[in-house]
């Protein structure tokens, strides 16, 4: 326990918070024990007695008992002397320890701060020389003040601990620079050779002069210049410096020295104020009067010589945007020419505009060599503004009289302007002028391709087709000129949106701000023109991120755009790019429409990009099923999707399956195991009905005509949805077929009868689901999986299908499924005697009957060769017994041949649930 000096209350010392407790203290602390016979043990303190607190140095200093304040009195010199020990044996391995035990000390005594400050700024006096100290010093020094600024006492400290040392240092300072400027003195009168420049002697005299110590050495200064083999005019340079004393007592020959430079500097001066001042602005004060008549004219100009292409510059800007309504100047006017003792003016109170002609002429007299585009690149000064359409034309015209070459558009759109108002002033009614005004038809960079460009004569002056005037408004609107590039905007925007859209898109800067903008506004209505789809093809050619952009946006407005979109895609043969380059989600949903149209196979690109993209892709492909399975079951006014959008969201529900099933095929390959836990969850708010089943097939006896029936449909059902593919769907029928039990057996003759049943509501399936049973019929014949009476009743519905009319649905399931088993056609040639006779399809679909000839030429070419008999193996009888009779339907009878025991007699829809007809 730490033990106060006797007859002294025990002192309650707190840890420091982050510090080891059993190591060193700090010395100050240390030194406050040893002064206060306190020793200090920290181990030996009660832990209940340590408390977290902020880093102390004195460690609760005013805290200390009053039996020992009196020690307080000599304290201060105790600890300055410990401190200044401390910044003496300074380094780099010590300075932050020193640096926070200066601030604890701060904290923790009320007087601290003032004596830190003082030992501070005396230890920068200590070993100035040394670069390394000194620098550390002031780390230290920085960091007291810092920590003292946040306290309300810091100006009071920072002031009482800065007098005496600014003293000091103002002192010796002073001292070392008299001795100096002494010594470079001494310096200069040794060397008789030294020479100095005007400024150099300036600046040495001013600084004697004014400094206090060195003022008397003034007239030394002088005398030694007077020494020095420099010009005459050098010591002249001093005289408005001197004092009327000063002067009084110089010598005859400095003041005729002086006079002589004051002559000359009075001409130096005048002729200063000449070059300062603007021709242009004379001749604007002057009036109309100056472009009276050429010789007048050039007489005005010629007080200006040499003109120069900046000095032309400035002209032209002030006369355009003075070139009507200036102020009567006609005092000025002649007050100036009788100053020149002019006689040509003539009679000028007429005029009430510049004479563009007499002047062109008077600066191509004075100036002939004039390179009149460095004139027109020269606008970009102070002052330049044209106020209105009308000035503007005037301009061109002086330009136009000047010079016969094209204007320099690069003089304008080549970069922004210094005087920015001055270029948005120019181009906002360049854009505007008639083509025999002004015309951008000579820009170097102009668009490449446009739908209209072989009407570019429909749009005025060109200006909307130059790409560097496109630019120059694209860099301006983002420096701060968005409005005013507005409304020059607003007609391209009004007649030809795709051209500025076009145009714009060819154009990247720091934010791209304007061409988004052009991009929300004029993207909708290309979108929704069929004429336009070109203009998105060159679009996505030239800046995919702004088509990208434009498609999602337009889709997020409106889902039903996103039918629009991926026809669009289609049809430009851009669907797979747009897909690869969209972010995940709006691919995922353009995909499922796609497949919906049958433009790609979802299952297949799922997969791939599965495989490519891993997590990222899997967990936007469960953002996006999740919505769907959650908006069908909410199916409110909280729905996710667009209740308007009803075809796209019914698209994205049919092909929840395929997304389950692949989510589900990849859930091995990703990293996450909640992504794999709400794929479980999906499926089963997907398919609450199999869970229904299975808990209702518990309770019922396996094998009975109830338990296989729903187990069939439900296969047929996953088939049909696309849980269950074709070839998965064959595998499993084949397996079942040859299954030594008997309940796999019943469930293959269930499934084959229900599919039969199934044939007289075929016309009414939707295209995708019939095309899909209309691939199982025509595998069934193909594997052999039907004999007998089920293979002739399975070929008479192919054949009967395709005799319905073309334009039926039966026959596109006729033919699809007489595609599955051409090559057992051989087999029955009586059967391809039948199809051959159906007229229309060879119309339709002649590689089928060309297949179907060859394999009768294949059939009766063997039978000539061969010698066996000729009767028909089993099948073939069957099949000749089931068609008998070229006309002869199948009745509802013969399909309820096959598995009676499991079709309901007069069943008047299907036996398993189809999607609903698409409209």
């Amino acid at each position: 326990m730490i033990q106060p000096p006797p007859g002294a209350p025990s002192v309650r010392y707190h840890s420091i918070q982050g510090i080891n407790h059993t190591a060193t203290p700090s010395p100050l602390f240390s030194l406050l024990s040893e002064r206060y016979e306190t020793p200090y043990a920290p181990n030996s303190l009660p832990q209940s007695r340590l408390r977290p607190r902020k880093p102390s140095i004195a460690a609760d200093l005013h805290r200390i008992p009053s039996s020992i304040a009196a020690a307080m009195l000599s304290l201060p010199s105790h600890i300055v002397g410990h401190i200044r020990f401390r910044l003496q044996e300074l380094t780099d391995s010590n300075a932050e320890d020193i640096s926070r035990e200066l601030c604890e000390f701060v904290e923790d005594y009320s007087e601290g701060g003032l004596l830190a400050l003082k030992c501070c700024f005396e230890q920068m006096n200590i070993d100035v020389g040394d670069v390394q100290s000194l620098q550390l010093k002031c780390h230290i020094l920085a960091a007291v003040l810092r920590y003292l600024m946040s306290r309300p006492n810091f100006s009071t400290v920072f002031c009482e601990s800065t007098p005496n040392y600014c003293d000091e240092r103002r002192c010796h300072y002073h001292l070392l620079g008299q001795n100096f400027c002494i010594a470079q003195l001494e310096i200069l009168c040794a060397d008789s050779d030294s020479t100095l420049s005007n400024e150099r002697i300036q600046e040495i005299f001013m600084f004697l002069y004014r400094t206090k110590g060195l003022s008397e050495l003034v007239d030394s200064f002088t005398k030694i210049l007077s020494l020095l083999h420099l010009k005459e005019s050098s010591l002249s340079v001093l005289f408005p410096m001197f004092t009327d004393e000063y002067k009084a007592n110089n010598s005859i020959r400095s003041l005729n020295l002086l006079d002589e430079y004051l002559e000359s500097d009075f001409d130096a001066i005048l002729e200063e104020i000449e070059k300062e001042m603007s021709m242009a602005d004379t001749v604007r004060d002057l009036g109309y009067g100056c472009t009276v008549n050429t010789k007048h004219c050039t007489e005005i100009l010629s007080q200006f010589l040499p003109l120069n292409e900046i000095t032309i510059s400035k002209l032209l800007g002030t006369i355009s945007r003075t070139h009507t309504g200036l102020e009567d100047a006609q005092n000025n006017h002649l007050t100036f020419c009788s100053a020149l003792d002019s006689i040509s003016a003539g009679d000028s109170s007429w005029a009430n505009s510049w004479n563009a002609d007499v002047l062109v002429e008077s600066i191509k007299y004075l100036a002939p060599k004039t390179n009149w585009i460095r004139v027109m690149e020269n606008l970009d000064h102070e002052g330049f503004f044209l106020p209105d359409e009308s000035a503007f034309s005037f301009l061109i015209s002086i330009y136009n009289i000047a010079c016969q070459d094209p204007f320099p558009l690069h003089a304008i759109c080549g970069s922004v302007w210094e005087n920015v108002e001055g270029q948005l002033s120019f181009i906002r009614y360049a854009v505007t002028a008639r083509p025999d005004v002004f015309t951008f038809e000579h820009s170097p960079r102009k668009m490449a391709y446009f739908d209209s460009v072989h009407r570019l004569n429909e749009y005025g002056n060109q200006a909307w087709f130059c790409i560097d005037l496109l630019e120059i408004l694209c860099q301006l609107a983002e420096r701060g000129h968005a409005t005013t590039v507005r409304v020059i905007l607003e007609y391209p925007l009004d007649h030809c949106p795709e051209v500025l859209l076009v145009g714009t898109s060819q154009i990247s800067t720091a934010y791209n701000l304007l061409q988004y903008e052009v991009s929300s506004m004029v993207f909708p209505i290309i979108l929704k023109d069929s004429a336009k789809n070109n203009t998105i093809y060159h679009l996505w050619r030239v800046n995919p991120n702004l088509v990208l952009r434009g498609f999602m946006d337009e889709c997020t407005a409106d889902l039903n755009s996103l039918l629009r979109v991926v026809d669009i895609c289609q049809e430009l043969k851009m669907l797979s790019s747009v897909l690869e380059a969209a972010p995940f989600l709006f691919s995922i949903k353009m995909a499922a429409v796609a497949s919906q149209k049958d433009y790609l196979n979802l299952e297949k690109w799922l997969d791939d990009n599965m495989s490519m993209h891993k997590d990222g892709f899997f967990e936007a492909c469960l953002g996006f099923l999740k919505a769907v399975i959650c908006d069908a079951a909410n199916d409110g006014p909280d729905s996710s999707f667009h209740s308007s959008a009803a075809t796209v969201v019914n698209n994205f529900r049919e092909t929840c399956s395929i997304f389950l099933k692949v989510l589900q095929v990849h859930c091995g390959q990703i990293t996450s195991s909640e992504l794999t836990e709400e794929v479980k969850k999906l499926q089963d708010a997907f398919n609450p009905r199999t869970q229904s089943s299975v808990s209702t097939d518990s309770a019922k006896p396996e094998g009975s005509s109830d338990d296989i029936e729903a187990v069939a449909n439900s296969y047929l059902h996953q088939m049909f949805f696309g849980e269950l593919s074709i070839d998965a769907m064959i595998q499993m029928l084949a397996r079942f077929k040859e299954s030594p039990e008997k309940r796999e057996q019943s469930i293959f003759e269930c499934i084959v009868a229900n599919l039969f049943e199934e044939y007289l509501f075929f016309p009414k399936y939707p295209d995708k689901q019939l095309k899909l049973a209309a691939v199982l019929f025509g595998s069934l014949i193909k594997h052999q999986l039907v004999t007998h009476l089920a293979l002739g009743i399975a070929l008479r519905g192919v054949l009967d299908a395709l005799r319905k009319s073309v334009d039926s649905k039966m026959f596109i399931f006729g033919t699809k499924a007489l595609e599955q088993f051409m090559d057992r056609l051989v087999e029955w040639p009586q059967y391809c005697n039948h199809i051959l006779q159906i007229s229309h399809l060879r119309g339709t679909h002649a590689d089928l009957v060309a297949v179907i000839e060859r394999a009768l030429a294949r059939i009766s070419s063997s039978q000539s060769e061969s010698t066996g008999s000729n009767t028909p193996p089993p099948d073939q009888q069957q099949v000749s017994l089931a068609s008998s009779g070229e006309n002869m339907e199948v009745s509802e009878s013969s399909w309820q041949l096959i598995g009676s025991g499991s079709a309901q007699p007069g069943q008047q829809f299907p036996s398993f649930p189809i999607p609903a007809e698409e409209s």
